[in-house]
């Protein structure tokens, strides 16, 4: 089974490899890479304002990383026809998901790491403590997250839904007191109920489990899995499992009642249409708009304000250009008379409205937020960065995109 196991992984590599070029283009990592500047210079300057006794900073870094811990799940790449074909070698499966758990430390384990790096320079303003102590930290989250990924796996088996309960609220609770213990008590003390916390819950969920392999449970598991990793790569390519679905939205009818029925409005008509009735453009674009209102409204610095509302407003038009091809294999309008051009006017009028409103809402928020002569400001600069995004961008992305 650990051959069989190997196969599958190098099948779903070999799957995300392909996927994975269109993720981290250079626009992804110009992001990236500029939400990761800014974030670590509003945070070094957050900090220099704490005083030296910042009692908070133990809970608020229990929260962030008791959500950190809340991540990642067992990969197990199990598929509907095992059910059937594999149902004989269930004695043998506790070692293909031996090799599974393994597999799905490994990235938890890194994006921890990087989350308790994060999050020592309040550490270190909260606990007095030196950044040497900054392993004694990880090997915490690696106990926790250990002991959370046995949770998930005997999740798997068909276990009493009250047993589970009892260890999912156990792990809950005792994770929650280990962090704030480790803050307010010392550290060595949440790092040896850590390693104990991991030794029980490996001990009890794998050692000692006796019951059957729940397959229907491990299967959609998996399928819920791969669904939010092609939900995320669809962001920047199409991708075959995920289809979108159409719903009508009758409180967007007013607005796109405005587009006349006219020759010239056609693709106008197609791609507003598309994009309200659509579950996955229009569902970007709420996302993206929500979450740039809310840090813009945590932000109280002009600056950081401009540069966070125009990033956001570039990352909703870049995400929403594949519109421009969803009407390119449609028979009727290639049977039709209609310019070619009437493409990329369509595209580009739809982009005007939905960018504009977001730049008017991003500028309200602003102006709530900042004081003085300078809080309308973000407003204009918005609109300008619209007008650019329209007037120059879109065109020359679409010609590419030709």
């Amino acid at each position: 089974m650990n051959e069989f196991f190997q196969k599958r992984l190098a099948k779903h590599h070999k799957k995300m490899m392909k996927y994975l070029r269109y993720v981290f283009n250079d626009h992804f990592v110009l992001v990236c890479l500029f939400l990761i500047g800014g974030l670590g210079l509003y945070y070094s300057s957050w900090l220099k304002t704490l005083p030296s006794t910042f009692h908070l900073g133990g809970i608020m870094i229990t929260l962030f990383w008791f959500v950190c811990l809340m991540m990642g799940k067992i990969a197990t790449f199990a598929e509907p026809a095992d059910l059937v074909f594999l149902l004989p070698k269930e004695k043998e499966m506790h070692g293909y998901l031996q090799q599974a758990f393994r597999y799905s430390c490994l990235f938890p384990m890194i994006g921890l790491g990087l989350a308790g790096g994060f999050a020592m320079p309040l550490v270190v303003v909260t606990t007095q403590q030196p950044f040497s102590m900054f392993f004694i930290y990880l090997g915490i989250l690696w106990s926790l997250k250990f002991s959370h990924l046995q949770l998930k796996r005997a999740g798997f088996f068909r276990l009493d839904q009250k047993v589970m309960n009892f260890w999912k609220s156990a792990w809950w609770v005792s994770t929650l007191i280990i962090l704030l213990l480790t803050f307010y008590t010392t550290v060595w003390l949440g790092f040896l109920l850590a390693l104990i916390q991991s030794g029980l819950y490996y001990w009890f969920l794998w050692k000692k489990l006796t019951a059957h392999l729940d397959w229907e449970k491990m299967i959609q598991s998996e399928k819920q899995r791969l669904h939010q990793i092609y939900q995320f790569i669809n962001l920047f390519t199409d991708v075959p499992e995920i289809t979108a679905k159409v719903k009508r939205r009758r409180y967007l009818d007013p607005a796109l009642h405005w587009i006349k029925n006219e020759t010239n409005n056609t693709y106008l008509y197609l791609y507003a249409r598309r994009f309200a009735r659509g579950s996955d453009f229009i569902g970007l674009y709420m996302r993206l708009t929500v979450i740039g209102s809310i840090i813009i409204a945590g932000i109280n610095e002009l600056y950081f304000t401009l540069a966070l509302g125009s990033l956001f407003l570039y990352l909703i038009g870049f995400q929403l250009l594949p519109l421009y091809s969803q009407f390119r294999y449609m028979i009727l309008v290639q049977l039709y008379p209609i310019p070619e051009e009437q493409k990329k006017v369509g595209i580009q009028r739809l982009l005007s409205w939905i960018l504009t409103f977001v730049a008017v809402l991003f500028g309200i928020v602003a102006a709530i937020v900042l004081s003085g002569t300078e809080r309308w400001l973000p407003l204009l600069v918005y609109l300008l960065v619209d007008g650019l995004l329209i007037k120059w961008y879109v065109p020359n992305r679409l010609k590419k995109m030709d």
